[in-house]
């Protein structure tokens, strides 16, 4: 099983139709793909951008596939890869695509991810120093596995 971590910055002014129009296509194509995974939205502060942290599941090429279709939305930008490789399985088999929408809160608990979203975090990012993504989105689904509809 191959994964795919990334992350990026919304665009100003993603609002929650643009997140369920995001999830809505996510969740009818991923399916047909042999793709599932998980995807948090962390609300900027003060009205600023959000950001996205995105986990992808299965066969590479259908990963790449969709890397590439991502990548190419105008509604984020900031798009950088921070994990990837083989796994024994998949986490999120039962989503074609697991949604959260945190909180500067819900992160306390995570040092390492507790800055989603800053620039300080893309920068670390950018510099190859989030190893653990993978681990952390699985540890906080499984903390709290619960979907927030947008």
């Amino acid at each position: 099983m191959n994964y795919l971590v990334y992350v990026s910055q919304a665009r100003q002014g993603l609002d929650a139709a643009d997140l369920r129009a995001i999830l809505s296509t996510s969740r009818n194509y991923n399916p047909l793909h042999g793709i599932s995974g998980m995807l948090l939205f962390a609300s900027g502060r003060d009205g600023r951008r959000g950001s996205f942290m995105q986990l992808l599941e299965g066969d590479r090429r259908a990963i790449e596939t969709l890397r590439t279709t991502i990548f190419a939305d105008p509604r984020h930008h900031t798009k950088i890869v921070v994990e990837q490789g083989e796994k024994p399985e998949r986490d999120f088999a039962d989503w074609s695509m697991a949604f959260r929408n945190v909180t500067r809160e819900d992160l306390t608990g995570y040092p390492e991810f507790a800055d989603l979203g800053s620039d300080h975090f893309f920068a670390r990012c950018e510099a190859g120093a989030t190893h653990r993504s993978l681990e952390f989105l699985k540890d906080f689904w499984a903390a709290e596995p619960r979907e927030d509809v947008p």
